[in-house]
């Protein structure tokens, strides 16, 4: 005989675990178990720009393979560039810091010179003291300079942030499944232009009944049977603290290494598991 539970978190998603097909006696326990099981993708995700904008290029199509942080696309960003430009032109030059080093030197230079000339009683009191401020003055417009540089810089990372949200830069190592939109469409916040999968590694999922849950662990290795053909290793690392009150079952997920690529997410498997004791 054997036992089908219906999982309501998937429809069509079954758990059948068999005794009497393993050749044993009605009573005694099955040293293996045999579950329905899905395979799927680990991540999925809608991937958009963090502003609104003309699509302008879009560098990757469907199954292209793409590492998290490539740019996969842009969003029209004419005016964002000439910003950019100028910030930079603005950080390039230090022509006012020389410009107003030199000017505080030859003020301090001017001082030196009327401090010898007012020991000497050639030149009046108020003159030299004219001279000190306006050197003061000069030192400070030398800081004044600096600063305005350091502020020119900061407007530089600004603005090469601002550039930054028209790119669309992959999340993470993964596949294109999909392209939403095309160049010249009018993207906003809300909507996606491309959807990546990560697919390695691939979650396999399968619910197990409750009399199961204390001969499973996390760590415990099990075997897969592929829709698609092939029998491979997959490790659990999920298991569901709940057990769902309808079905009395509860869930697994188990990680299946798919470093190339060659297994398709999606696809129904069957899950086999020998206890651990």
């Amino acid at each position: 005989m054997c036992v089908i539970n219906y999982s309501s978190a998937f429809p069509g998603l079954t758990a059948c675990f068999l005794g009497l097909s393993l050749g044993l006696l009605p009573g005694q326990a099955a040293a293996q178990s045999v579950a329905e099981c899905l395979v799927h993708a680990d991540e999925i995700a809608d991937v958009g720009a963090a502003t609104r904008g003309v699509l302008a290029r879009v560098l990757v199509d469907r199954a292209d393979r793409v590492t998290r942080g490539q740019i996969i696309a842009e969003l029209e960003a004419a005016e964002e560039d000439s910003q950019v430009e100028l910030a930079r032109l603005r950080v390039s030059s230090d022509i006012a810091v020389r410009l107003a080093r030199a000017k505080a030197e030859t003020a301090e230079l001017n001082v030196e010179r009327l401090t010898k000339l007012v020991k000497r009683d050639l030149v009046r009191k108020t003159e030299h003291e004219a001279a000190i401020l306006a050197a003061k003055s000069a030192r400070l417009e030398e800081e004044e300079a600096v600063y305005q540089l350091k502020v020119a810089e900061v407007q530089l990372r600004a603005a090469l942030a601002t550039r930054e949200r028209r790119r669309v830069r992959a999340p993470f190592d993964g596949v294109v499944t999909d392209t939403l939109m095309s160049v010249g469409e009018l993207y906003n916040e809300q909507a996606a232009i491309i959807v990546i999968a990560r697919t390695d590694p691939l979650n396999v999922e399968a619910y197990l009944p409750a009399a199961r849950r204390a001969e499973i662990e996390v760590g415990h290795v099990a075997n897969v049977t592929l829709e698609t053909g092939g029998r491979l290793t997959a490790t659990i690392h999920v298991i569901d603290p709940v057990l769902d009150a309808a079905t009395g079952t509860f869930g697994v997920q188990l990680n299946l290494p798919n470093p190339n690529g060659n297994i398709l997410a999606g696809q129904s498997c069957k899950l086999h598991i020998a206890p651990t004791n």
